[in-house]
């Protein structure tokens, strides 16, 4: 059962974890593209991976401090949640688990 309280939290989870996929996806393509470029070319394509890693971690911060504040919600109504029966969150959405 989830607690309403911690909705918004859980919302805010999976949007950072799409948002961090989503990143990866265009910093994975950028790459395979810059292989075929020029050596200038390369460079400037490897400074726009370069910013979307930046941008990756700025949102794994946050993804990390939104994990924090669920189980803070969590311990605050233990009475009401099973943590052995969580199917809220496939283990795709964890990314900085599985990186």
């Amino acid at each position: 059962m989830l607690q309403p309280e911690c909705e918004p939290i859980i919302q805010t989870i999976q949007s950072l974890a799409q948002q961090i996929q989503e990143i990866d996806y265009r910093a994975d393509a950028l790459k395979a593209e810059a292989m075929q470029l020029n050596p200038l070319q390369y460079i400037v394509s490897q400074r726009k991976v370069d910013r979307l890693i930046r941008l990756k971690h700025a949102f794994q911060n946050e993804w990390n401090n939104a994990m924090n504040a669920l189980a803070i919600c969590r311990s605050a109504h233990p009475a009401h949640y099973h943590f052995d029966r969580d199917t809220s969150f496939p283990a795709d959405n964890f990314p900085m688990e599985t990186r």
